[in-house]
């Protein structure tokens, strides 16, 4: 869909586990324009302060730089996959952690196999309280919230929103990760969609089949909606309803 924007991707090289070279990363900045992006926070995986957001600048002002050269209609934002740890709140509060195109949104990601950290719900309540907002990755891939809604709206009651990745719509990532995903929409707890795309093909290559999905559960426009309008309102900084 034009004009599309990506929130949740690893689209920058040799930083995580996404592209190794630049070569690779423009190919997948070339799947994510044909795939209808103009629009991408690029957001490597984070943690205790590493890599910093100066590192995640250079890397993104590099890439910029030969996505003009190439011609590509592709704006790069900056951003991070923050996960979670203890001082999370004191290192955003130093400058430490790399938000949504500096705004008061970042990605605040969950362990997937292992039990939440004792701290998850106090973290989430500090960060709002200090304007901060949130956003949970993939939560249909971790391993304690699958099929589990109640734990999903009471993270929700205390200020996190939840990004599900396109993918999950499919059943590309298992069973019991695309049951999560339906439901969460069904309940109105898929507030956000990204690609968390790390190669030019799989994820990407499903993106418009799983908006198709997305309007047969939740309606005509609902693609729109999550392509377009609310990713959008996130790299401003304004309320998404």
């Amino acid at each position: 869909m034009p004009g599309a924007v990506d929130l949740h991707n690893h689209i920058l090289h040799d930083i995580d586990d996404g592209p190794r070279s630049i070569r690779e990363s423009l190919l997948l900045c070339r799947a994510m324009v044909e795939a209808g992006y103009d629009t991408v926070a690029v957001t490597p995986h984070t943690c205790e302060g590493r890599p910093a957001p100066a590192l995640i600048m250079q890397r993104m002002r590099e890439l910029q730089k030969e996505i003009d050269r190439e011609g590509l209609a592709l704006t790069l934002l900056p951003g991070s996959e923050q996960h979670i740890e203890p001082l999370t709140l004191e290192r955003l509060e130093k400058g430490e952690i790399q938000t949504l195109n500096n705004t008061s949104y970042l990605l605040l990601e969950l362990p997937m196999l292992q039990p939440l950290p004792v701290y998850t719900e106090q973290l989430i309540v500090n960060l709002v309280s200090n304007g901060y907002r949130p956003i949970i990755p993939h939560p249909e891939r971790v391993l304690v919230l699958q099929n589990r809604l109640d734990r999903l709206k009471a993270l929700h009651e205390i200020g996190a929103l939840f990004q599900v990745t396109w993918g999950a719509l499919n059943g590309i990532l298992g069973r019991k990760v695309e049951q999560t995903a339906r439901a969460m929409v069904r309940a109105g707890l898929a507030h956000l969609f990204a690609s968390d795309a790390h190669n030019a093909t799989s994820r990407l290559l499903t993106i418009e089949k799983a908006a198709a999905e997305l309007v047969k559960i939740n309606g005509p426009g609902s693609d729109e909606e999550m392509l377009v309008t609310r990713p959008r309102r996130v790299i401003e900084g304004l309320e998404i309803s």
